[in-house]
């Protein structure tokens, strides 16, 4: 309907066509002329079993913020023009990005919203103050974030018995001091710089906010919601696909009082679509298959005054793809044994026995463990879920229900 009124809106004849441009006869009063567009059918085209089409690999990914409705965001992608202009680089640094709809003084609003950024600081080599005392480039980060290594090694560190940390100011006290060759270095999280308020509308998607992420925002903005984007230091699995397509048959009627309008109506209508719109709409995956003229039939509008309605029809054979990501937000970097007490330097963390055994291990047996994995839960966020997939814990390609570690 948008290409057609786009198309007819131009034509110094029928403007008035334009209104008329509907999916239903909803009308009050039959027009001079008039499109109508009908779906008569669609069938499903399955491309696989369980229509898993593959892995996407992202730089970002939609993450929910527990204790939230989670709705104002459908989706989010990767913005492959900034990737491209920013040659082929993220333009955004790595970290967790929250998503707060509220205006300037915190009141909650489905107008406006602000991006509150916690970035990741990998391989950060500290200031060196004196003998044991190291500073953070970044200052403050947040706490329980932090890990410091000995190097070269890699050799990591363990606060309260290799070392004290404030979080406040980012000064790190060694227990003992380093070799001459030696050094630290760390990761941590940050607080970056809160950008906003950026305006927000139903069904428009938005690439400001976040450079290199496409927020696409539905009809479910809710006031004082709050989401998180993350991004990723490199591009890596962010969810499933699962996808077909629907082949479709849409029916097109055109109404006319004047049977030379109605005839010039239904030409310029197919040929347009056939012709022009096709391969448009081809690279917005919308294929265009046949237009199949039909027949025409005539209408009594007043009997007595033998005033005729006159319709015409055609009908064109559709292809188009249908696709769902279900993202996954699950990375393990680490297991650590014990219930938390650090490891006495120079003894390895896992035993080749315990890795074997962990290997073996299901998600939900990994869950019960008692050890001192920190997890994104930590930071009050989860992985994001599609009802439709819900409970399908068969499928060992998708295990979208267990919270991210870190």
């Amino acid at each position: 309907m948008e290409e057609l009124r786009r198309y007819w809106k131009y034509h110094p004849k029928y403007k008035d066509i334009v209104e008329h441009i509907q999916g239903k006869y909803s009308f009050r009063e039959r027009p001079q002329f008039g499109i109508i567009l009908k779906n008569s059918s669609g069938n499903q085209a399955q491309l696989a079993a369980d229509n898993f089409q593959g892995h996407v690999h992202s730089y970002v990914y939609l993450a929910h913020v527990n204790n939230y409705p989670n709705l104002s965001i459908e989706w989010v992608r990767e913005n492959q023009v900034a990737i491209q202009d920013n040659h082929g680089l993220f333009p955004s640094p790595p970290g967790i990005y929250f998503i707060d709809f509220c205006d300037a003084n915190g009141n909650p609003t489905d107008e406006a919203f602000f991006v509150d950024p916690l970035l990741n600081e990998i391989d950060e080599t500290p200031i060196k103050i004196n003998d044991t005392e190291y500073q953070l480039q970044h200052g403050r980060y947040l706490d329980g974030t932090l890990r410091v290594y000995r190097m070269p090694g890699n050799i990591q560190l363990y606060e309260g018995a290799s070392f004290t940390a404030d979080p406040d100011t980012g000064l790190i006290t060694l227990i003992d001091s380093l070799g001459d060759r030696e050094f630290i270095s760390a990761d941590y999280r940050c607080p970056g710089e809160t950008t906003g308020p950026w305006e927000v509308y139903e069904d428009r998607a938005l690439v400001e906010p976040i450079p290199g992420a496409v927020l696409a925002f539905g009809q479910r903005i809710t006031p004082g919601d709050r989401l998180a984007v993350v991004v990723q230091q490199q591009r890596a699995i962010a969810a499933l696909e699962y996808g077909g397509r629907w082949d479709l048959t849409l029916d097109i009627d055109v109404i006319a009082r004047d049977p030379l309008a109605q005839r010039e109506i239904l030409d310029q209508t197919a040929l347009y679509l056939w012709a022009t719109v096709r391969p448009r709409l081809s690279s917005q995956g919308i294929e265009i298959m046949a237009v199949n003229m039909g027949g025409e039939t005539e209408e009594a509008y007043d009997e007595n005054a033998d005033d005729w309605f006159y319709n015409s029809s055609f009908s064109m054979q559709l292809q188009t793809d249908w696709s769902i990501h279900v993202p996954l937000g699950i990375c393990i970097r680490d297991i650590e044994v014990g219930g938390g007490d650090p490891i006495p330097p120079g003894e390895a963390p896992l035993t080749p026995p315990f890795i074997e055994q962990m290997a073996s291990l299901t998600d939900e047996q990994i869950a019960q463990i008692q050890t001192n994995m920190r997890a994104l839960a930590d930071l009050g966020l989860s992985a994001t879920q599609d009802p439709w997939y819900a409970g399908k814990q068969g499928d060992t390609r998708a295990k979208p229900t267990l919270p991210m570690l870190r």
